[in-house]
């Protein structure tokens, strides 16, 4: 009897462990960021304090999101960073204040609009715009920001 007692036990402990869910628009050290959408288990979560970089074209925003000395000591973790959808940049957009680190600038997107483009997302409007993949901001502006995000 107490030999079954101490397997229930440690089945207990080892399915409390596995059995971690997350909240929306909470910071978690051990997924590198703050959850933006979650079903308890599964989810997106966005990288924390800062942005990674700036990007004048879509192929400079994979080297951005490449490089770990872009994220903060939690996120720098992992490797799966990705470019958010639009509709994960509409709900980082809504939660800003809440999320570090964020300019009101420009943000790339990696959802498609037409042939080679891109949406881009203007904070500063809050709303998107399409862009060509391989089109250089004009001179004088800011190139768009990259914001990682990651599946969990």
């Amino acid at each position: 009897m107490k030999k079954l007692f101490t397997i229930l036990v440690s089945l207990l402990v080892t399915a409390s462990v596995y059995s971690q869910t997350y909240k929306v628009n909470t910071e978690y050290a051990e997924l590198g960021g703050y959850v933006i959408k979650t079903d308890g288990k599964h989810g997106v979560v966005v990288a924390m304090d800062r942005n990674q970089g700036f990007a004048s074209n879509y192929g400079e925003v994979e080297k951005v999101l490449s490089d770990n000395s872009n994220y903060n000591s939690d996120a720098a973790k992992f490797n799966d960073w990705r470019v958010p959808y639009s509709d994960e940049l509409k709900i980082i957009y809504d939660r800003r204040r809440s999320i570090r680190g964020l300019y009101n600038s420009l943000y790339w997107s990696g959802t498609g609009c037409g042939f080679q483009q891109a949406y881009i997302w203007a904070f500063s409007k809050g709303k998107p715009y399409c862009m060509l993949l391989e089109e250089i901001v004009p001179p004088g502006e800011r190139d768009p920001s990259v914001r990682a995000v990651r599946d969990f």
